[in-house]
């Protein structure tokens, strides 16, 4: 797993006051509202540190979307609320606030909606963002334990499980299709979700590295996670240059660089199969995608966009790349010229298509019950609450978040990852 990653900047939102009209406002109504402000301001406030713990900031997330439930659901009479679940009609409180949120591709300009569908699914965009900030944080100390690489493997599908919970749930509930390269564009939430499974499988494949696994496997695996780097890179393309090159840069070179690390391995294991010529090709073709990923890096790291500018090919992980791909490719000339006498086919091997295990899969996330304080008065209270009338789009500020570290010390391990 390199121990450097492309993160997105979290995303912006307006102030929200939780106000509301009401003919009879009671004390009840009043701590809902309360709490709603509260819960929101307070979990937007964690999320701006991804040295919090994964804890402090599900036990935040879970209490906001347990306050925001009765905005998107009905609550109904004598229901326990295990049952409430995603189980009832549209609540008819989804429109009475006006929700405003930046999007990655589009900028700092806010664009506006009067759904609480639309803050739950945005609100969990920024979730999911947070955990993978977070595992960039856990993967960037100078030694990291096998717990915690384990934890940096679970972080990213926790992501990917928040990701697809919004494709899946959010996403055909909204009243209005999502803006074209907003973070509801199908799209673009693709693109989150197969670059955290992607990530996770980073952690497979450098602990199949180490524990000296079948080289088949090992190039299997890394061949499945520059497919998916490459999956995400792909569905970006549609969108504006200036804003997406940036993180299609970085998928691109870490497909290139995954693409190498399986050809090195294929390479391995056709010459274990004595395929010494094929061996060689599987070689060369490690190479050229090694050659390419370095051009890519350099690229990336000249590339304007919002995440933090770095040099990719300067991490211990590129750097031990380039030696094996040579001493490898060098011990198959060798054996070729003393041993085998094969000639080099002009075709390259194909690679394995399907790992045996190891895939990562998405950590299913689940909507939490609605909170105690949504009962059938209160909710019956608020109905027929005016909507909000000014959606006027304005600038939001960027959020300020705190700087996490990042190692520069070089691995000691065989893989160049920073796994110990």
């Amino acid at each position: 797993m390199a121990h450097w990653f492309h993160r997105n900047v979290l995303k912006a939102t307006n102030y929200h006051k939780f106000e509301v009209k009401l003919t009879e406002p009671t004390e009840a109504t009043k701590k809902l509202c309360s709490d709603l402000k509260l819960s929101r301001s307070r979990l937007l406030d964690l999320i701006r540190d991804a040295n919090n713990t994964s804890d402090t900031i599900e036990t935040a997330f879970s209490a906001y979307l347990s306050l925001l439930y009765g905005l998107i659901w009905e609550i109904q009479p004598s229901t326990p609320q295990s049952e409430h679940v995603g189980r009832y009609d549209s609540s008819k409180l989804r429109n009475i606030f006006i929700f405003k949120w930046s999007h990655t591709l589009l900028g700092s300009l806010s664009h506006s909606c009067t759904d609480s569908v639309y803050e739950a699914a945005n609100m969990s965009i920024n979730i999911g963002i947070w955990f993978m900030k977070h595992a960039a944080m856990i993967a960037g100390k100078d030694d990291i334990s096998m717990d915690e690489a384990k934890e940096v493997h679970g972080l990213m599908r926790r992501a990917a499980g928040i990701f697809t919970f919004v494709q899946i749930e959010f996403l055909p509930q909204l009243a209005n299709p999502p803006v074209l390269g907003s973070d509801l564009d199908p799209r673009v939430i693709n693109a989150y979700i197969n670059q955290c499974t992607a990530e996770a499988q980073e952690v497979t494949v450098a602990r199949a590295v180490e524990l000296k696994h079948n080289n088949n496997l090992i190039s299997a695996l890394a061949n499945e996670t520059s497919k998916l780097f490459l999956d995400a890179a792909n569905t970006l393309r549609p969108f504006k240059p200036d804003i997406s090159a940036q993180w299609i840069k970085y998928l691109e070179l870490k497909a290139a660089f995954y693409q190498s690390y399986a050809y090195i391995y294929c390479g391995e294991n056709l010459l274990s199969m004595d395929k010494c010529g094929e061996a060689i090709k599987a070689l060369e073709e490690s190479e050229k995608s090694l050659k390419q990923a370095k051009v890519l890096c350099q690229e990336y790291g000249k590339t304007h966009g919002p995440a933090p500018r770095v040099k990719p090919d300067q991490h211990g992980v590129f750097k031990r790349l380039a030696p094996l791909v040579k001493i490898t490719l060098d011990k198959c000339n060798r054996e070729n010229g003393f041993i085998y006498h094969h000639k080099v086919p002009g075709d390259v091997p194909t690679l394995e298509t399907k790992a045996t295990y190891g895939l990562v899969s998405p950590v299913n996330f689940t909507m939490p019950a609605p909170s105690p304080l949504w009962t059938v008065p209160m909710y019956r209270t608020f109905i027929g609450t005016a909507a909000p009338s000014d959606t006027r789009e304005h600038d939001l500020p960027p959020v300020r978040e705190e700087a996490v570290h990042q190692s520069i010390k070089e691995p000691k391990n065989e893989s160049g990852c920073s796994l110990q």
